[in-house]
């Protein structure tokens, strides 16, 4: 039946339609409020008919759901009269285009945050993470130059509960630095640096100064794991932000004081841009200056990430880093594929990367140097318990 029209026109004609609607009304006892969704009050007005003089009738029961507005005591189940003005309708995000977007940027925020998680990026900290964890990663490499070699890695992140639940206790560890790497790790902190040769350590303990779903500010202070020890602090502030329906922003800066090294400064723009649900197109961008150079180093890659199911993914990336001094030009260019796999048991990961990349020779020459790559990696992660619960009481 064609709904009835609701402007008003001149003429007798409308009278007995006026009439039969609202005598179909006050028979259906229906209301305005019918017209909301579940779960929606309508908005009270001032021209309610309830006034000082309303006289209250026995069977009024006052609950503690009674809101006061004006003089009128408004429930959850109030029922309309006739003297109530039809209620404003809220203003409601809920058109197909909203809906879209946010199931975007829902989807957007959860594969970042998958692949952060799979492949250990350590670098992206805005991301839903274990209170806990520890990676211990050994690899063995072969390459053109150095023929075989052995490094091994440890990350270790504990969450201190009885600490306000915003401390958080950082070892890191490596038998030596990775000279093919494009951007650094973790800048600032001395127990992961990609341009050393020897082992080094360090343990820190970082205070969440603030931590919301997008952005977190973070301040720590540590020492460096060797006789004598060496102090540093840092300080580090990352934000994310959608850019496009299908692209997130994420930026880090990082400011930090070395006992032994003197100050440095690092910055790190990463763009990523969802392709499909198992595929990101990522974008890292770093540069650091130090004391030490007193110049800028700089790294950008462009990596495309693919899931294949969760328990393997693949990394194709390619880049290049270099310094301004003597000029702004790359000292190593680099192409990888990295194919990762849990295997066994949840918390043990295998990794293959081929590799080739064009290092800058003394005299400026150029020769690709070809190599390959195998990493076993064990990963601990735990969530704290709750303070309130005695039994607990450590990480």
């Amino acid at each position: 039946m064609k709904p009835a029209s609701l402007g008003i026109r001149p003429g007798t004609r409308n009278f007995p339609v006026l009439v039969a609607a609202l005598l179909l009304f006050l028979t259906t006892g229906s209301s305005p409020a019918a017209d909301f969704p579940a779960g929606s009050a309508p908005a009270a007005t001032d021209n309610a008919a309830a006034t000082d003089n309303a006289a209250a009738t026995d069977n009024a029961v006052a609950t503690d759901n009674v809101v006061a507005t004006d003089n009128v005591a408004a429930t959850d189940n109030a029922v309309a009269t006739d003297n109530v003005a039809g209620p404003v309708a809220p203003t409601v995000d809920n058109g197909w285009v909203d809906r879209t977007h946010s199931r975007v940027e829902r989807d957007l925020f959860d594969t970042v945050v998958w692949f952060d998680r799979f492949f250990g990026d350590n670098r992206m900290v805005v991301t839903e993470r274990p209170e806990s964890y520890l990676r211990w990663t050994n690899e063995l490499r072969w390459d053109e130059e150095e023929h075989f070699s052995f490094r091994s890695t440890l990350r270790a992140s504990l969450s201190l509960p009885r600490l306000e639940k915003r401390w958080h206790l950082i070892v890191s560890s490596e038998s030596r630095g990775d000279p093919n790497a494009i951007l650094p790790e973790d800048p600032g902190n001395p127990g992961l640096d990609i341009g050393s040769r020897g082992r080094k350590g360090s343990t820190e303990l970082v205070y969440d100064m603030f931590r919301t779903a997008r952005s977190i500010l973070d301040v720590g202070a540590g020492v460096r794991l060797k006789i004598p020890p060496d102090a540093f602090v840092r300080t580090r502030f990352q934000h994310a932000r959608p850019v496009t329906p299908n692209t997130l922003g994420r930026f880090t800066a990082i400011a930090y004081w070395d006992a032994l090294d003197g100050p440095g400064e690092s910055n790190q723009l990463d763009l990523e841009r969802w392709l499909a649900p198992p595929t990101l197109l990522r974008w890292s961008n770093s540069i650091t200056i130090t004391e030490i150079s007193r110049w800028w180093t700089w790294g950008t890659e462009l990596s495309l990430l693919h899931k294949f199911s969760p328990k393997s993914a693949i990394t194709f990336a390619g880049g290049a880093s270099g310094s301004t001094h003597p000029s702004w030009v790359a000292t190593n260019y680099r192409i990888l594929a990295r194919y990762r796999r849990n295997v066994w048991r949840k918390w043990l990961f295998l990794e293959g990367e081929p590799d080739i990349h064009w290092p800058m020779k003394e005299d400026g020459s150029r020769k690709p140097v070809w190599g390959a790559t195998l990493r076993v990696e064990i990963l601990f992660t735990g969530t704290r318990p709750d303070p309130r619960d005695d039994g607990g009481s450590g990480p």
